[in-house]
């Protein structure tokens, strides 16, 4: 296999890799390593659709199997997170990182192999690394892309945007999997659904069952299986995992446990679940949920049909650690009235961070870009629209100076960016600061009862920042931790924020943006600065519990994790909303004055 990507990367400038999942591809920085492309000081760069996946990459490869130590030459760099070091060869990256540092180094000099994981997955940030990737080829003759995790379906439309790429197959499907579909299609998934699952466990199939449900219907379906009959066996351990965080602790608990069969009911793409866990037996439901973004701030999640990649890569799952089975919930025929692929996010998120990076790249005419897959003109236009609002985007839709070209060059989402740059004239710099810190790595637990203390009456920011500041008062070593027991929080993320906080500090300097001091701020003065970079996430009170919105007019609710979720301010700001059974709820909320927000 070395000989093989060896040969494939000197003879190709671009190779694309049809592969089954990520472990089948994981050995390629050490072949290209081995082949000496790491000799010339340059680096060998592993880009991952996010964070925790390169982490957990790097962490993975570090350990040498042979010797069981911990291999100096790789390592990781995400987002105030850098491990690398002067003996780092292989770097494991971000795709957010490596756009952030094209900013800086357009050619991105330092690297003379790119390898971008898991394409399937067709995230924003990919889809821009392989744009900007193919700009950087018309200019640097010694570098290599090769984009990994490429199925036979995305297949034709990566090779139409990279004519010159040679097409690998690293096929990792070494056992059959038994393929059986219903013969007439349902309406009632979730009684078919425990019909095959009883079935399985009744023929006695050991290993994993992985259902792919929606999570509503999911849920429903394990209160069924739970409640049915499984004799004469014992019922098997039912889940239901639909964060990626579940599913690594559900990974970490069955690592040294004995051998249990599970049957996991989940929303998450089949090439997550089998990187995590082995998997016997997949029952497919036909259905995926799809997360869309609406006016910037609202991100709306719809159940459809899936696309035949996608049925196609669950059904693969269940063949890669032994002989498995797939049972569609759906006639085989139906396959061919299925989308081929499925569509990128690139179509369907919010663009104002990429278009703002676009632009400090030189890209004037965002229209026009070179994408893999193109953005509809009017996502672009409403994200110019709400940069514009902010001032990072002139009347000429051009970056303001100096306030756009510092907006775009921070390695934060546009809000967080603007709300950063104008409380330095706002006079609550060190406050908005920390602010900031503590939403990149609070989580979304808050437990009311325990954190009542520190509670303010303008809401979720000012609370955090009562909780941080009261954090950096508790003391040290254990004090500090009985202090976060106490009031039910975790100390890892908060020192994480203290550490972010002196990242950011130190990226402001090397931006040469000055540093305001802001010891007297208020707490109107932090709202107001708040309010003035979030009117456009604002809401006013039209019953008791209901806002509707200035952007859309869409009628919302405060969210149960908000500190302000049994009080009915009049006007109120916030940081995102999301969709629940229907009804869309704000998070992250700030009690505001009319005329703060334009007085809706």
């Amino acid at each position: 296999m070395d000989k093989l990507v060896q040969k494939a990367v000197d003879d190709h400038r671009v190779t694309i890799w049809v592969s089954t999942t990520y472990e089948s591809t994981k050995p390629l920085p050490y072949y290209l390593l081995h082949a000496g492309w790491g000799d010339s000081g340059k680096l060998i760069c592993c880009i991952h659709p996010t964070d925790t996946d390169a982490k957990r990459a790097a962490e993975e490869n570090q350990v040498q199997s042979n010797t069981g130590s911990t291999d100096p030459t790789v390592a990781y760099s995400i987002p105030f997170e850098d491990l690398s070091s002067s003996q780092t060869k292989i770097i494991h990256a971000s795709a957010n990182l490596v756009i952030q540092e094209a900013l800086v180094d357009p050619l991105l000099t330092r690297y003379s192999v790119v390898i971008v994981n898991d394409y399937y997955l067709r995230t924003l940030e990919i889809d821009l690394v392989i744009g900007l990737s193919k700009k950087i080829l018309k200019r640097r003759d010694d570098i290599r892309l090769l984009v990994t995790g490429v199925t036979p379906e995305s297949l034709d439309i990566l090779s139409l945007y990279l004519p010159d790429a040679s097409a690998l197959s690293l096929n990792t499907l070494t056992y059959p999997v038994d393929l059986h579909s219903i013969s007439v299609g349902t309406d009632d998934y979730i009684t078919t659904a425990s019909e095959i699952v009883l079935a399985i466990s009744t023929a006695r199939v050991t290993g994993n069952t992985v259902i792919f449900f929606p999570t509503r219907a999911g849920f429903e379906l394990q209160k069924r299986l739970e409640g049915s009959p499984w004799a004469p066996t014992e019922p098997p351990k039912i889940l239901t995992i639909n964060a990626l965080v579940d599913l690594e602790g559900f990974e970490r608990d069955i690592e040294n446990a004995e051998s249990i069969s599970y049957v996991i009911i989940t929303s998450l793409p089949a090439g997550l679940i089998a990187r995590h866990i082995p998997v016997a037996a997949v029952v497919d439901s036909g259905f995926q949920e799809v997360r869309y973004n609406r006016n910037g701030f609202a991100n709306f999640v719809t159940t459809q049909p899936i696309s035949q990649e996608t049925a196609n890569q669950r059904t693969r799952i269940a063949g890669l650690s032994a002989p498995g089975r797939c049972y569609r919930l759906y006639p085989q025929d139906q396959i061919d009235n299925l989308q081929k692929t499925e569509v990128p996010e690139i179509q369907r998120r919010s663009l104002d961070r990429s278009i703002l990076q676009l632009k400090s790249l030189g890209v004037d005419n965002i229209l026009r870009f070179d994408y893999l897959s193109s953005p509809p003109a009017s996502m672009i236009a409403e994200a110019l629209g709400r940069l514009a609002a902010v001032g990072a985007i002139d009347e000429n839709a051009g970056l303001t100076k100096p306030f756009g070209e510092q907006l775009a060059q921070l390695p934060l989402k546009p809000l967080y960016g603007a709300i950063l740059l104008k409380s330095l004239e706002q006079g609550c710099f060190e406050q908005i600061l920390s602010l900031i810190a503590i939403k990149l790595s609070k989580g979304d637990y808050f437990d009311h009862e325990k954190g009542l203390p520190f509670v303010a009456q303008e809401g979720d920011s000012l609370t955090w920042l009562n909780i941080y500041e009261s954090f950096l008062k508790s003391g040290s070593g254990p004090a500090r931790g009985a202090w976060c027991r106490k009031h039910g929080l975790n100390e890892q993320r908060l020192l994480k924020a203290t550490d972010i906080k002196n990242q950011l500090l130190r990226i402001l300097q090397y931006r040469g943006i000055r540093r305001a001091k802001s010891e007297l701020a208020t707490s109107t003065t932090i709202t107001r600065c708040i309010a003035n970079v979030y009117r456009q996430n604002s809401a006013s009170r039209t019953s008791a519990g209901l806002f509707r919105t200035t952007e859309g007019s869409l009628e919302i609710k405060i969210h149960p994790s908000s500190v302000l979720y049994n009080l009915n301010p009049k006007f109120i700001v916030f940081e995102e909303a999301i969709e629940i059974k229907g009804q869309l709820f704000a998070k992250d909320v700030t009690a505001v004055e009319g005329d703060w927000i334009g007085g809706i």
